[in-house]
């Protein structure tokens, strides 16, 4: 799904960089996996147990995309090569990698997720 383009300053999706509008809340089902592009950024936004977590949508084990992962709970799975992540902590809970979480809020209706250079 891509992300709304948003105007510099005077936003109407009320975030102004480094905050870029990512998604409605309502179209984050939870235990789906959502793909989206804010700030041009690859980012997965996903809901596990009621709880909002953005992460960088590429496994930093091979580089596969992870939004074709599977959620179970907490548990996010990199289709490619099984790695398993806690999306409490981006932490990989078969090597010591880790993905990369980005920072995000909610106003209203709208996920704005934090993108820094």
């Amino acid at each position: 799904m891509p992300s709304e383009k948003i105007p510099e300053k005077g936003s109407i999706s009320g975030f102004e960089p480094p905050w870029f509008y990512a998604a409605e809340e309502s179209s984050l089902k939870e235990g789906k996996l959502l793909h989206v592009e804010p700030g041009g950024r690859n980012v997965l936004l996903l809901k596990a147990e009621g709880q909002i977590h953005a992460f960088t949508n590429i496994c930093p084990h091979a580089r596969c995309p992870m939004d074709r992962g599977r959620l179970e709970e907490f548990t996010l799975t990199c289709l490619c090569h099984g790695r398993r992540f806690d999306v409490r902590t981006g932490k990989c809970l078969n090597d010591s990698l880790e993905l990369k979480r980005y920072e995000w809020k909610l106003e209203g209706d709208k996920i704005g997720v934090k993108i820094e250079e």
